[in-house]
């Protein structure tokens, strides 16, 4: 580290009985806008694009650095192209890691240089240095590092009378100054600076108003709306029909949902006895029961039959033994 700064240094002094002289074929041809804008967390380039000629012999050297507002004190190296592509990009602890060239080959003629992920303390005056035995030459570029706004805050809905004046404010949004603040009709493109003064004279002045903040690195919007106050009378009242509608309409439906479940549970209880087993079970048991009945019926039948078989088989023996009953009566007589 110690060597590249006493190599810059050296670099440097050996050059100074040059600076007086043209540049000779060295130029810098185009650059970035000065003063160049950017936003907070963006990523911005500085141009720096230069020309050589054939009298340019010597070896190339391209630094970036940054000039202090005050002429006294030293620049600050940012990153530094030592030639046959040698980089050194560690000197300011505010860029490490987040400055590199854009071309692979700054040697080319494109010494542009992209600074990644802007913070407000990047704000500075930036110097782009091409050398190139005999010939020197550079250019400054002021960075201006700002923050967008905020989304404004506007009334979303502001009831008016017909004749009545209102002033349409649009305020609260943070950025970086300076900030514009203008009004316009969506339906128009015509813009108005600052607050916005409003005779209602007629439902052409009602509808949505849009509030644009601005600044150098964005800008953000809110939108405010004019109604008339009977449009929203009338809103008000249909509003409040729907919802006793509703209301109506869900008390109905809860009454017949608990009758008819409450009716439901009556005929329930009234088909099942407490000491009965559950519907699915009482159904099986009936039916077990029903056809043990049968069966029983069926058998008390057929004993019957055998029964009185048999009784009527004994009384026939009885009167083949015995003789006729009659003819019985008439030996005793």
């Amino acid at each position: 580290m110690l060597f590249l700064q006493l190599w810059h240094l050296f670099m440097t002094l050996s050059l100074l009985p040059f600076t007086a002289k043209p540049s000779h074929g060295l130029q810098i041809v185009s650059q970035s806008l000065s003063p160049t804008y950017a936003a907070v967390g963006d990523d911005v380039t500085l141009s720096c694009h230069f020309t050589l000629a054939p009298e340019d012999l010597g070896g190339i050297d391209i630094e970036w650095s940054t000039k202090p507002a005050d002429i006294q004190k030293e620049e600050t190296v940012v990153i530094w192209y030592a030639g046959d592509h040698r980089i050194y990009n560690d000197f300011d602890h505010r860029f490490q890691s987040r400055v590199q060239f854009v071309s692979p080959d700054p040697e080319s003629g494109n010494g542009s240089i992209t600074i990644n992920d802007l913070k407000l303390t990047d704000s500075d005056t930036f110097q782009c240095k091409v050398k190139k035995l005999p010939g020197i030459s550079s250019i400054i570029i002021r960075l201006d590092v700002m923050e967008r706004p905020t989304k404004p805050v506007c009334n979303p809905e502001v009831v008016v009378e017909m004749g009545q004046t209102v002033v349409l404010s649009c305020i609260g949004s943070q950025g970086s100054p300076p900030m514009w603040y203008t009004w316009s009709k969506e339906s128009r493109e015509k813009m108005l600076p600052g607050d916005l003064f409003l005779t209602i004279t007629g439902e052409d002045v009602l509808g949505p108003y849009v509030c644009n903040a601005e600044n150098l690195v964005g800008s953000e919007t809110c939108t405010a709306t004019l109604i008339l106050k009977s449009a929203v009378s009338n809103v008000a009242v249909s509003a409040a029909v729907t919802v006793i509608v509703l209301l109506m309409i869900i008390t109905i439906s809860a009454i017949v949902f608990f009758c008819r479940k409450r009716k439901n549970v009556e005929n329930f209880g009234s088909e099942i006895r407490v000491d009965e087993l559950p519907p699915h079970k009482w159904l099986l048991k009936k039916r077990q029961q029903a056809v043990s009945s049968v069966y029983v019926q069926k058998e008390l039948s057929n004993c019957e039959n055998v029964f009185n078989n048999v009784h009527i088989e004994n009384l026939s023996k009885g009167e083949r033994q015995d003789g006729h009953p009659g003819e019985k009566q008439q030996k005793e007589v």
